[in-house]
């Protein structure tokens, strides 16, 4: 009985060792998720400098086109300095948004200063707010993430303080890849989970801190698959299917046919450490012949094919969908097409009713037809697809064209030819 009784000892001893082992793996596996701080070449000038100086007594230095703001509080400069912004090529691989400068990088601030991004104009490339913020690129030229102090949903803005200038990005540490995609009918897309620097599970969703007075943030790096303890549940919005799913990544599959065009978001719900819901998105666009929008019509509407005529291409909307029958004609491939009154010239029609808009007006002094002001502007095509926008500044409404208005539009259609 004495041998019986040492023989399960050690059979439940080893069992232990065994589950002892197996659960050190399981937390290993969990929390080895590395990533390496990747060295970036420095960006490059690409666009004017606004700068100002500013002394003791604090100030405000805003560019517009980098969509940025510095607000240097009293007592944060000694003395009187020139403070620069200027907009820069991207290279941080995690960037979403713009890239910018910020001089004079040896610059000493007694107290933080507030960067503040307004993020509204580049909405769509925000993979999620909690997880959106600042990076800046150390000497090594590894970029490092430090996060946000702040969000403003409302006012569409993020800020972060600092005490230091250097290149700056705007930057997704968490995203799903992609974020953004354009399918035909029946296509297939893999919709990846990624993360962009090492992390805790307590800070991957509020600001960061850093410990012992040390700057907080991590070095971007390669992404790697957003690991399983973040993982809660895959869904879909929108037509189509979600045909595989593998913990962090789900492929999706476009429903075999669509009217015109159609959209999907694969969303992913986030396990998170603090109360709320957090999701990151992917939205697919669906084509089938493609779409057009202009201000004037009930938001996006289908179009048929571009038909290619000899040079020139006609686009238009099938039964007046969008409130009103559409009609787009430009001459060529990627360019800038002017409007004219040639019978096959550059037009634009959206006539509703007996009444609506057209690419030329009735001058009231001169008393006669012109061309609209504005263009036709096509940035992407081939044999398969081609996009643009346009605008009519002067657009003829109604039967006598001597009232104008002002139309913008934009479109992605698929090309027909004969």
């Amino acid at each position: 009985m004495r041998k019986l009784n040492v023989y399960l000892m050690g059979v439940l001893c080893a069992m232990s060792i065994l589950a002892c082992k197996k659960d050190k793996v399981k937390t290993v596996d969990e929390e080895s998720t590395s990533v390496v701080g990747l060295v970036r070449p420095k960006g490059v000038s690409n666009g004017a400098v606004v700068s100002r100086s500013i002394g003791p007594a604090g100030g405000v230095l805003v560019s517009s086109e980098c969509g940025l703001s510095i607000n240097i509080p009293a007592g944060a400069l000694k003395a009187e300095t020139t403070i620069g912004i200027e907009p820069i090529t991207r290279t941080n691989i995690a960037g979403a948004g713009k890239s910018f400068r910020l001089t004079p990088h040896d610059v000493q601030f007694e107290k933080p200063v507030s960067l503040t991004y307004a993020f509204s104009m580049e909405a769509d490339s925000v993979a999620m707010m909690e997880t959106f913020g600042f990076a800046y690129q150390m000497e090594s030229g590894v970029w490092k993430f430090v996060g946000a102090s702040s969000h403003d949903i409302q006012g569409g803005t993020v800020t972060f303080k600092t005490t230091h200038f250097s290149d700056w990005s705007m930057m997704n540490r968490v995203s799903l890849s992609p974020i953004q995609a354009s399918l035909e009918p029946g296509d297939k897309q893999v919709v990846k989970a990624l993360i962009y620097t090492q992390s805790k599970y307590e800070d991957l969703l509020v600001p960061l801190t850093g410990d012992g007075g040390v700057e907080p943030g991590y070095p971007v790096g390669t992404p790697v698959p957003l690991p399983s303890k973040y993982i809660k549940s895959w869904n879909l919005n929108g037509p189509g299917n979600i045909i595989s799913s593998n913990g962090n990544a789900v492929t999706y599959q476009a429903p075999s046919s669509v009217n015109g065009f159609t959209n999907a978001t694969v969303s992913l719900t986030l396990n998170a450490p603090v109360t709320g819901t957090f999701m990151l998105l992917s939205n697919i666009e669906i084509m089938g012949d493609g779409w057009a929008e202009l201000n004037v019509s009930n938001g996006k509407f289908p179009v048929t094919p571009a038909v290619k005529s000899g040079q020139r291409y006609l686009l238009s909307n099938p039964e007046d969908e969008g409130g009103g029958q559409f009609l787009l004609t430009w001459n060529g491939g990627v360019g800038t097409y002017a409007y004219d009154l040639t019978p096959t010239g550059n037009k634009f029609h959206f006539l509703i009713g007996n009444g609506g808009y057209t690419s030329a007006y009735v001058d009231p002094l001169q008393k006669e037809l012109l061309p609209s002001g504005g263009s036709i502007n096509i940035t992407k095509m081939d044999n398969k697809w081609v996009e643009g926008n346009f605008t009519v500044p002067n657009a003829g409404i109604g039967p006598l064209l001597i009232n104008t208005a002002s139309i913008t539009g934009r479109f992605k259609a698929r090309v027909y030819i004969p």
